[in-house]
């Protein structure tokens, strides 16, 4: 039982250090803004509370934001996609191999479902985040393109880190 909150600490850790000291300060073309620390709240288990995951989201979002000057976008859009978490899960998975299932991961789930949960999950918080950084329908199409092609690169480094860190025993 120590070992899972042990994991979700230097998780938490982890993805927020790398978000605020790399990713934050990488922007391609003013389009595309790589965002890693929603996986933090896509890899916990089935079985974890729901109002733990949205307490875990809250602060996530607060110390992201804290070093980003966006305090309340990080927060909200992360706490959204966490309860629209449940949602996904329902409809991605069927209920026994939900049940089954300790903890997400490629390896656990494979290479297309993990990729379709990460992008409909990375889409929710992209369109909530920059709808409300923007908050006008004046750069309409600059949002839906900055939505888009920062959900698809955020989507492929979250794919790609979990090749990188995947246990190789269960391969």
């Amino acid at each position: 039982m120590n070992n899972i909150y042990f994991k979700l600490v230097f998780r938490f850790v982890f993805y927020l250090l790398f978000q605020v000291l790399v990713l934050n300060n990488i922007e391609l073309n003013g389009l595309m803004n790589p965002y890693y620390y929603p996986l933090f709240i896509l890899l916990l288990p089935i079985s974890f509370p729901n109002w733990l995951a949205l307490l875990f989201a809250f602060a996530m979002g607060i110390a992201v934001g804290s070093f980003s000057n966006s305090i309340g976008l990080h927060s909200f859009a992360l706490v959204l996609m966490t309860f629209v978490r449940t949602y996904v899960i329902q409809i991605i998975f069927p209920q026994a191999k939900a049940e089954e299932m300790e903890e997400f991961s490629i390896g656990n789930i494979g290479a297309f479902t993990f990729t379709l949960y990460t992008f409909i999950l990375i889409f929710i918080h992209h369109f909530v985040f920059f709808s409300a950084e923007v908050m006008s329908f004046s750069r309409f199409y600059l949002t839906i393109s900055k939505i888009f092609l920062s959900a698809i690169l955020s989507t492929l480094l979250i794919i790609l880190g979990e090749y990188l860190f995947w246990r190789k025993e269960s391969r």
